[in-house]
């Protein structure tokens, strides 16, 4: 997990100084090239992950922990890196022992959000989610990858920041852990963050 971590936060350090450039130059009908700062910034966000098989009595919830980092392309548009983890894994009886199940994202999005004090936002993007159980002293683990989107609004706090709510419904699947399933699992992730701008 480290190191797709350490590939993603390289990736975005690269592409924000090109996206940030691209968003410096505004053209008047004078054709001025007025210079406009693109932004960078980073969030951390709490919520909760909910896991569902659509057919039967599958039903998780877990606490999720993570952050996003991303760059401006323009007011409007954005792209920023996606991660979390479970910070209090969810536990199920099944014959008398427990069963600890935790997820961890990662994803890569694009953003669009609109302007104002008060906005909307949405984004979609690709993203891997990675279940796992620990059950009786063994564990597993299972990868998903496909597209994700979301829906939030925010709220700007002083000059640099901002307060975010946000629905993330992730990929879904009809096989988990190698066994098909009745359904579809479902995966989707309501949290509320805190997020710094900076140029």
């Amino acid at each position: 997990m480290t190191k797709y971590i350490a590939i993603a936060v390289l990736s975005l350090a690269l592409l924000i100084p090109a996206t940030s450039n691209a968003s410096r130059y505004t053209f008047d009908d004078s054709r001025s090239g007025e210079l406009i700062p693109g932004k960078a910034y980073l969030g951390l966000k709490y919520g909760v992950f909910h896991t569902e098989q659509t057919v039967g009595s599958y039903d998780v919830d877990m606490d999720n922990i993570g952050f996003v980092f991303g760059g401006e392309i323009n007011e409007m548009l954005a792209l920023e890196f996606d991660y979390s983890q479970t910070v209090s894994a969810d536990k199920e009886e099944s014959g008398g022992s427990t069963a600890k199940q935790s997820v961890d994202t990662l994803g890569f999005f694009l953003v669009a959000k609109t302007s104002g004090d008060v906005y909307a936002r949405g984004r979609v993007g690709y993203t891997r989610i990675e279940h796992e159980i620990k059950f009786m002293g063994d564990s597993g683990s299972d990868n998903i990858y496909g597209v994700a989107y979301g829906i939030g609004a925010g709220m700007k706090v002083g000059k640099g920041a901002a307060i975010e709510i946000e629905y993330t419904v992730y990929p879904e699947t009809d096989e988990f852990f190698g066994v098909n399933v009745a359904g579809d699992i479902e995966n989707e992730f309501l949290s509320l963050g805190f997020v710094w701008y900076f140029e």
